[in-house]
């Protein structure tokens, strides 16, 4: 996490950022390229995309040069701190955090002057050593409120009152409920922290390429 929000600082300093919006699963924002048409900028995203996925023409699901509409789908591993390592610090056969695979959508339209860039995120997956799978116990949202928040809590608090945790002390059933909302939080930013790195880096490259000295 510290890795991250350092690039996140780096970034910030050398990109402009515009209008950044969360509507629950959904996060965009608006750069600004100043001087520069709508087709030149598709033709950069379209370059900025090629490089950073290893193969961009699987990823991309639809392209129109007319519309200037670029519409990706890929995968993303968001590490989520693992409540039941909290509720097992000594534990060694449990990580801090669990790699949850999130598939994504990204829509990129491109207008003189400015593009806009949106990530829509699908809940998260994990699979154990066993191919077992897991779904992430909460939602992919990146704006929960209190009155959702104490919503997982009372989910977690139906889960510890369930038979097979008969075993489990009362301190731990107490420790695993109470870092509901730190887990939760620490998560929604992560994937917001994950958007914006990302977002960052296409723009960055866009920047890049049109400082290209001539050769």
């Amino acid at each position: 996490m510290k890795k991250i929000k350092f690039y996140l600082l780096f970034y910030f300093t050398c990109a402009s950022l515009f209008s950044q919006k969360i509507d629950g699963n959904k996060i965009s924002e608006v750069y600004e390229v100043r001087g520069v048409d709508a087709k030149q900028i598709f033709s950069k995203l379209n370059y900025a995309i090629a490089l950073i996925y290893e193969d961009a023409v699987d990823v991309i699901k639809f392209k129109d040069d007319q519309s200037k509409l670029l519409v990706i789908k890929a995968l993303a591993l968001v590490p989520v701190l693992d409540a039941y390592k909290l509720m097992n610090p000594n534990n060694s056969s449990l990580t801090d955090y669990i790699d949850y695979s999130h598939n994504y959508t990204l829509i990129i339209e491109a207008r003189d002057e400015k593009y806009r860039i949106q990530m829509i995120y699908q809940d998260g997956k994990y699979s154990d050593s066993q191919l077992t799978q897991y779904k992430l116990p909460f939602s992919s949202k990146m704006d929960y409120d209190m009155a959702e928040l104490e919503e997982i809590m009372e989910k977690a608090r139906e889960e510890m009152n369930q038979d097979y945790y008969d075993m489990t002390s009362r301190k731990k059933k107490e420790i695993y409920i109470l870092s509901q909302p730190k887990v939760v939080r620490e998560y929604q930013q992560t994937l917001k922290e994950y958007s914006t790195l990302f977002f960052q880096s296409i723009y960055k490259k866009v920047l890049e390429d049109m400082k290209q000295e001539d050769w």
